[in-house]
C-alpha cells in the first residue's frame, strides 16, 4: 500500500466520512495521479493532523512600542498622542514601554507614509494622525502612499469640531464677516487643516480669507495670533482650543464664528455651520464629504496587514483604556474630551467616504488639487 492510500485507509478507519474515498488510478506515463476527491482528501488530512491555525499571542514584554505622532508638539493630537502613551502600556501583554515621536511635515503625510509603508507590523509601532490626511489618496494626493481602507483604525478617541476663530481685537464679529471682507489667518503645511480648510470655504461658499503660511502647527499659529501678525486660524479643532487655549475663552480673547461639521457642537449652538452657507446643492455635498472625512477625528491606527490579533489587542486596549479612572482623571485635568469610537466603527465610516458618488470625490479632488496648487 502507498504512503497516500496508508493516510487514506486510517481515515477511513477512524472517520465515516472518508469511506467513499476513490483509489488512486495510475496513468499512461506509468505516474500515479490524484483525482479531485483526493486532493480534498489529502486537505483534510492536513488539517486534521495540524490542526486549525492560531497565531501566536502577542507579547510585547521588553519591547518598546513607538506611537507616532503626525504634529509638532504643544498641538491637540500631540497632547492625545502623549496621554495615550502614558497609559496603554498598561493594557498591553508584557506591559511595554511606549515612546511618543512626533513625526511633523507635509501636513502630517511623513508620518502616514511612515506607519503605511515603513512601521512594523508586529505591534510595535502605532500612531495618532489627523483623519483629514488619511484620505489624501483618496483625492488625488500623489504624496499620500496609502489607501486608507488598508490602514487598521484602532479607535478615535474624540469627534473633530474645526472652527474659525477670530482674535477679539478685530473687526470680525459674526460669520457673515467672513464672507464681506479679507480674514488674515495662519496656516502650516499645504495639506494640514489650518491651510485647506480657509482655502475650501473660500470656494464653496464664498469666504474672503487670506493665509500666511509656514507656521509650524496650531501652537505656532496661536503665538501669530497672540502678537498680532494674524487675525485669526481657521481648520483647528473646538477641543483643542479648550484644552491648549482655555484662558483664550475664560478672557474672551476670541471669537468662534463658524463650524465645520455635521451638526451644530453641544458647546457652538449658536454659531453657524459652514453649510448653511454653501452655494448650492453641488457645493453642499463637496462639503459634507470634506466635514465627513475629519468626523472622527482623533484616530489611532496601526499599519496595514498587522495581523487581526494583533490589532484586536490593541482594540481591546483602547476600549479598557477609555474606562480608566487614571487615564480619564488625567485627561479632564489637561482638558481633553474623551468622545470614544471603536475601530470597527471608524472603519464603517472609511468606507462608506470611499462609497461616495464618483462625481462628488472627482469634484472634491479636483478642487483640492486647484486651491493647494
Amino acid at each position: 500500500m502507498g504512503r497516500f492510500d496508508a493516510i487514506v485507509q486510517t481515515l477511513k478507519n477512524n472517520d465515516a466520512r472518508f469511506t467513499h474515498v476513490p483509489a488512486a488510478q495510475p496513468i499512461s506515463n506509468g505516474l500515479l495521479t490524484l483525482t479531485l476527491a483526493r486532493w480534498v482528501v489529502a486537505l483534510a488530512t492536513i488539517v486534521s493532523v495540524i490542526g486549525p491555525t492560531h497565531a501566536q499571542p502577542l507579547d510585547l514584554s521588553g519591547k518598546t512600542v513607538t506611537l507616532a505622532i503626525a504634529t509638532p508638539s504643544g498641538g491637540g493630537y500631540d497632547l492625545y498622542g502623549r496621554m495615550v502613551a502614558r497609559h496603554i502600556g498598561r493594557y498591553l501583554p508584557g506591559n511595554p514601554t511606549v515612546v511618543p515621536q512626533n513625526m511633523p511635515g507635509a501636513g502630517s503625510l511623513i508620518a502616514a507614509n511612515w506607519l503605511a509603508n515603513v512601521a512594523p507590523k508586529d505591534g510595535t509601532a502605532i500612531a495618532i494622525i489627523p483623519s483629514a490626511t488619511l484620505f489624501e489618496n483618496l483625492l488625488g494626493n500623489a504624496q499620500a502612499r496609502f489607501d486608507a481602507r488598508a490602514l487598521r483604525w484602532l479607535v478615535s478617541l474624540n469627534d473633530y469640531t474645526a472652527v474659525a476663530v477670530a482674535w477679539h481685537d478685530t473687526s470680525f464679529m459674526t460669520a457673515d464677516d467672513l464672507l464681506g471682507k479679507e480674514f488674515l489667518v495662519g496656516s502650516n503645511a499645504p495639506a494640514s487643516d489650518t491651510t485647506v480648510w480657509p482655502l475650501l470655504l473660500n470656494a464653496l461658499i464664498g469666504t474672503k480669507t487670506k493665509l500666511v503660511r509656514g507656521y509650524p502647527g496650531t501652537a505656532g499659529i496661536a503665538l501669530a495670533m497672540e502678537r498680532g501678525e494674524v487675525q485669526g486660524m481657521i481648520g483647528d479643532d473646538w477641543a483643542s482650543i479648550k484644552a491648549n487655549k482655555a484662558s483664550w475663552l475664560r478672557d474672551n480673547k476670541v471669537r468662534i464664528l463658524m463650524q465645520m461639521t455635521t451638526d451644530r457642537h453641544a458647546d457652538l449652538s449658536d454659531v453657524p455651520l459652514a453649510s448653511d452657507f454653501a452655494k448650492d446643492e453641488d457645493n453642499r455635498r463637496v462639503l459634507a464629504l470634506f466635514v465627513a472625512r475629519q468626523k472622527y477625528g482623533r484616530p489611532f491606527l496601526a499599519p496595514p496587514a498587522t495581523p487581526d490579533a494583533i490589532a484586536d489587542v490593541y482594540r481591546e486596549a483602547f476600549a479598557k483604556l477609555v474606562t480608566d479612572g487614571e487615564f480619564l482623571r488625567d485627561a479632564e485635568q489637561a482638558q481633553l474630551i474623551i468622545k470614544a469610537a471603536p475601530g470597527a466603527e471608524v472603519t464603517a465610516l472609511v468606507e462608506s467616504i470611499h462609497s461616495l458618488p464618483r462625481e462628488v470625490i472627482d469634484k472634491a479632488s479636483t478642487l483640492i488639487r486647484r486651491i493647494t496648487q
